[in-house]
């Protein structure tokens, strides 16, 4: 009887999930999912106590794995000062692993979380991003708005790559010419 209960929690969590990436968090409905499971609104409440439970079911590891790689960039293991190639595998490693692991949680906090409390973490994503490069092209003019625009260019390159390749081996390929990209760009900035 257990088994018939976990199965029927996974196939809501991956309706859910479909329909989340697809109509995104606030115009998908619990109904709707319960339709596409095949059962009753009431008995879907037996599983998930609310739509939010059920979105935060799918998306918190991706949030705490980004958590985990934002405190590492925080604490300037990311450094482009410590040499372009080993900021790019460092990068590249630590963010291929966290893409691999929770893609479609990504992907629904940085393109479907309007309405939850992941809503603004793309941007602030952005920002910080910006607010690392900033002080490296402080010779440019225009500083924070070209850091504003290599951040965006960076993260919405990683959401595109994880979109568009579903083999490992693709992503990790296209995540290298990304990030190698845009750490060539920066450096050739700064020559």
């Amino acid at each position: 009887m257990q088994v018939l209960k976990d199965e029927l929690r996974h196939k809501i969590m991956l309706e859910a999930e479909h329909l989340f990436l697809q109509k995104g968090y606030a115009r998908t409905s619990l109904q709707m999912i319960a339709d596409k499971v095949n059962i009753s609104k009431s008995n879907l409440y037996h599983y998930f106590k609310s739509k939010e439970e059920l979105f935060y079911e799918l998306t918190d590891g991706a949030a705490e794995g980004l958590k985990s790689l934002i405190l590492r960039f925080r604490d300037k293991r990311f450094d482009l000062h410590t040499g372009a190639r080993e900021y790019q595998v460092l990068l590249t490693e630590e963010v291929i692993s966290l893409l691999l692991a929770q893609k479609y949680g990504l992907l629904l906090i940085m393109e479907q979380a309007q309405g939850t409390r992941y809503e603004g973490l793309r941007t602030s994503l952005i920002d910080m991003f910006a607010l690392k490069m900033a002080p490296l092209l402080s010779d440019e003019d225009n500083c924070e708005l070209l850091a504003q625009i290599m951040a965006r260019n960076l993260l919405d390159g990683a959401v595109q790559i994880i979109k568009n390749r579903v083999r490992p081996r693709d992503v990790r390929t296209n995540l290298n010419r990304l990030v190698e990209y845009h750490t060539k760009g920066i450096n050739a900035l700064l020559k």
